[in-house]
């Protein structure tokens, strides 16, 4: 999602209603008895595939250092697929980093992540995603950085475990890898996206590379719900967008609050078709979408009370931040909006309805 300084001049309507139901609110440092904010009703699923992603450029300086002091062109087949590249590159991190999830993450690059770990540290499975992501990045294997998601509250230890994606030329598609416990999943011999893995179940397909499949099911099952990938893949350039995309499966609604506290702003969807574009095609805004879609970010907190949450309200339409929408709160007249939003979801029952032109 970015700015866009062009007005919109095309008038049309469209009504998204999203109820949000605030219970027991409580002190957001204190999750113990469950999450506060739910989500009753969302008409607000993004069904398009108008989206301007971002990836790292092979040719980053940072990533041209990576690739020379960990020899990284020497471990892969130049005439290999970018799948089989990405499972040598995975088998050799493995052989010299030790990545547990429970472990602190440090939100580093990969230089710094990779000189701790092949050190003897210990790392995180975010740390092990960032720097499996940039080596693949660093010998031009297109790498993105997803995230599985766990509602389960009697599942311990955090809400979330972090995965990589590659695109391979020869499938044609997205291919999921989890680095961490070193293996991948395939069905009748091809190898599956994050988002066909949640669809199809974990019992349902082929692990590979586990020696003990039923344990790894037991473990990560209820991570496999839902799956987040950020819209700006580019850490080294200048960010274009702070929002992720979310694919839920089924009936599935969202939840914009964890046991780690609110999410990032995130565009949700029950259709993975955004989830498959290839990074190989470039973007072309199209401008054919009509139905705009609304973007929630968690407001100041220090404005919060035991009775109200702040949230600030983006729309965008066709990968761009819409101006000049109209909203409407718990049935109230609806108001003109310039770009920003700023929401205040109370204690009960929330409605908000968003127009194009003010009319219901």
């Amino acid at each position: 999602m970015k700015k866009n300084n062009i007005l919109y001049r095309i008038i049309i309507f469209a009504v998204i209603t999203a109820a949000i139901l605030l219970f027991n609110f409580k002190a957001k440092a204190d999750l113990s008895n469950g999450l506060d904010l739910q989500i009753t009703k969302w008409d607000n699923f993004y069904s398009g595939n108008d989206i301007h992603f971002y990836y790292l450029d092979p040719k980053n300086v940072n990533l041209s250092k990576l690739k020379t002091k960990y020899g990284l062109s020497k471990l892969i087949d130049v005439k290999a697929d970018q799948f089989e590249n990405s499972l040598k590159i995975m088998k050799y991190i493995n052989q010299n980093v030790d990545a547990k999830s429970t472990t602190m993450t440090s939100d580093k690059n990969a230089l710094d992540i990779m000189k701790v770990a092949f050190n003897g540290s210990k790392i995180s499975d975010n740390d092990y995603t960032i720097a499996l992501g940039e080596c693949l990045n660093s010998v031009g294997v297109n790498a993105r950085l997803g995230v599985l998601q766990c509602t389960d509250k009697k599942v311990k230890g955090k809400s979330y475990f972090n995965v990589c994606e590659i695109w391979s030329d020869k499938y044609n598609k997205w291919i999921m890898i989890d680095g961490v416990n070193g293996c991948y999943m395939r069905e009748k011999g091809v190898p599956l996206s994050a988002t066909q893995i949640i669809d199809k179940g974990l019992t349902k397909v082929q692990i590979v590379n586990l020696k003990d499949t039923s344990k790894y099911i037991k473990k990560m099952s209820s991570f496999y719900e839902s799956y987040s990938i950020y819209v700006d893949n580019n850490k080294y350039g200048e960010l274009k967008s702070n929002s992720k995309i979310t694919y839920l499966k089924g009936k599935q609604l969202p939840k914009i609050e964890t046991k780690e506290g609110f999410i990032e702003p995130t565009i949700f969807v029950n259709k993975p078709i955004v989830f498959q574009i290839s990074p190989r095609i470039k973007y072309v805004n199209k401008g054919k979408e009509k139905i705009p879609t609304l973007i929630f970010a968690k407001g100041n907190i220090k404005s919060d009370t035991n009775k109200i949450e702040n949230f600030t309200v983006v729309v965008f339409m066709n990968s761009y931040m819409v101006k000049n929408y109209f909203i409407s709160i718990n049935g109230a007249g609806f108001i003109k909006v310039d770009l920003f939003y700023n929401l205040q979801i109370v204690k009960g029952t929330n409605t908000i309805k968003l127009s194009m032109d003010g009319k219901v």
